[in-house]
C-alpha cells in the first residue's frame, strides 16, 4: 500500500488540505511531501498521528475499497 496516496485520498474524502492535515495532525508539510516526492512509505506512528487527527481507527486506513474488518468466527464446539 502507498501510504502517502492513501493519506491524500482521505484528506481529499474529507475535503481537508494536506497543510491543514499537517497542522491537525502535528507533522510538517514537509514530512509527507517529501515522503510522497521520494516514493517513501509513512512511519506506523505518523500514520497513527493522521489517523488521530482524521478522528479514524489506525485499521481503517488500512482498509480500500469499502472492505470492512469482519468479526471473527466463533469456532467454539
Amino acid at each position: 500500500m502507498e501510504t502517502v496516496q492513501r493519506v491524500y485520498e482521505l484528506a481529499a474524502e474529507r475535503n481537508i488540505s494536506i497543510n491543514r492535515l499537517a497542522e491537525l495532525s502535528g507533522i510538517s508539510v514537509s514530512t509527507i511531501k517529501t515522503t510522497k516526492n521520494r516514493g517513501g512509505q509513512l512511519k506506523i506512528d505518523t500514520i497513527e498521528r493522521i489517523c488521530n487527527a482524521l478522528e479514524i481507527p489506525l485499521y481503517a486506513f488500512f482498509l480500500t475499497d469499502g472492505s470492512e474488518i469482519k468479526k471473527p468466527v466463533d469456532r467454539a464446539v
